[in-house]
């Protein structure tokens, strides 16, 4: 790792904070790329050079600075990082005066140059998982088993039986405001942080996807649907408490588990269609399982000149479509509908009377020609909301 002008810089504007003295900090040629003298920056150091050929701490009396290049009194150290001189760090005054500080000014700032050292592997390292998994989705893998093997250098046993959740976060919208944008940074790093933490098991696959998604390849025990379910709503409610204080609202969406690489790809396009379609038809629960919306994505992948057929027969009156417009029948279809037809439930969820509820059917009926309490009648107009929620033709 190579001493940059930007880790360089704010290792000696801390410590300058602390000792009171001008601290220079030079690169593995010797050249200052951090200095309190800005002025000093990108020039070269004769004291550094020797400190650097050497091994060697160098002390500059002020008599000896007047026959060295760009050099100042002071006591000049060398840098280690992993065992091998990276630069040289020197702290400006007559040696005698700053001698006591050297010392302690060398373990600082190679205790700092170790941590962003540390961090920046971590980075690296992250940014080749999440490429990972991005040539996973995009299924760009010619060779699964090579595949495999890279999948192993980064720490993942690709042969473990992993389900795709996609995740949204609702608040967490771009700005070109940067001081903004730093917050929403920061907020979707908690993000990242709080699903490593439910999704905890080290085998688990998580990354970034976009400014506000972010994708979990979920090791499963089972591969039951029921099992599935278990697993990943344990994880999601953890998530759920871990944010508790946060406030922050997010949905998701769970694919099925499919066997292989290419099968993890489709549990993915499962868990993106599931998440898209518990947002555009507003799906009472945050978290939906694709096998839970199947027939909304049935009917999403229809043609749209057999939709338009179909709504053409179903609106023979043309009045269907006004029902549809008031609030109110739209509502009590819905809810009707998620109460799977019973009138008692329907009326307590929406805290009215059940007389209320049987009384909006009957006028639906009268105007549609439909009975939605009628099995038949029920699941024509069911595909009839679930087309206009799916926004599949633009006439609806």
């Amino acid at each position: 790792m190579e001493i940059t002008h930007q880790y360089a810089q704010v290792i000696v504007e801390r410590t300058m904070k602390i000792l009171g003295y001008n601290i220079n900090i030079m690169d593995s040629r010797g050249i200052i790329v951090g200095s309190g003298d800005k002025k000093r920056i990108n020039t070269y150091h004769q004291g550094a050079a020797e400190v650097i050929r050497t091994g060697k701490p160098v002390e500059i009396t002020s008599d000896m600075a007047r026959n060295l290049e760009g050099v100042m009194p002071g006591v000049n150290l060398p840098i280690y990082l992993n065992g091998r001189i990276v630069g040289v760090v020197g702290i400006t005054g007559e040696p005698a005066k700053v001698r006591p500080f050297g010392e302690l000014l060398k373990v600082s700032v190679e205790t700092m140059l170790q941590e962003a050292f540390l961090a920046e592997q971590f980075r690296a390292h992250q940014n080749a998982r999440e490429l990972y998994m991005y040539d996973l989705i995009m299924g760009n893998f010619d060779d699964e088993e090579l595949f495999k093997i890279r999948g192993a250098a980064l720490g993942f046993d690709m042969k473990l039986p992993r389900v795709a959740v996609a995740i949204k976060v609702e608040d967490l919208n771009e700005d070109n405001n940067i001081a903004m944008e730093l917050v929403l940074q920061r907020r979707r790093e908690h993000f990242l942080n709080c699903i490593k933490a439910a999704f905890d098991d080290p085998q688990n696959m998580i990354g970034y996807n976009g400014s506000t998604g972010f994708t979990v390849f979920c090791v499963v025990a089972k591969t039951g649907n029921k099992e599935i379910k278990r697993q990943v709503l344990g994880c999601i409610n953890r998530l759920e408490s871990l944010l508790l204080k946060d406030r922050i609202k997010f949905r998701a969406g769970i694919g099925k588990f499919h066997q292989g690489l290419i099968g993890l790809k489709k549990s993915y396009s499962e868990a993106i269609q599931a998440l898209l379609i518990g947002e555009k038809t507003g799906h009472p629960s945050n978290v939906i399982f694709v096998a839970d919306v199947c027939l909304e994505i049935l009917v999403s992948s229809i043609a749209e000149e057999v939709l338009e057929n179909y709504v053409d027969n179903l609106l023979s009156n043309g009045q269907v479509l006004e029902i549809l417009k008031k609030p109110k029948f739209l509502q009590v279809l819905k809810v009707f509908f998620e109460s799977n037809l019973n009138i008692s439930l329907t009326a307590e969820r929406l805290k009215i009377s059940r007389n209320t509820v049987a009384s909006r059917l009957e006028k639906i009926k009268k105007i549609t020609g439909l009975d939605v309490r009628n099995l038949c009648d029920a699941v024509k107009m069911k595909l009839l909301l679930m087309i206009c929620e799916l926004e599949k033709m633009k006439r609806v």
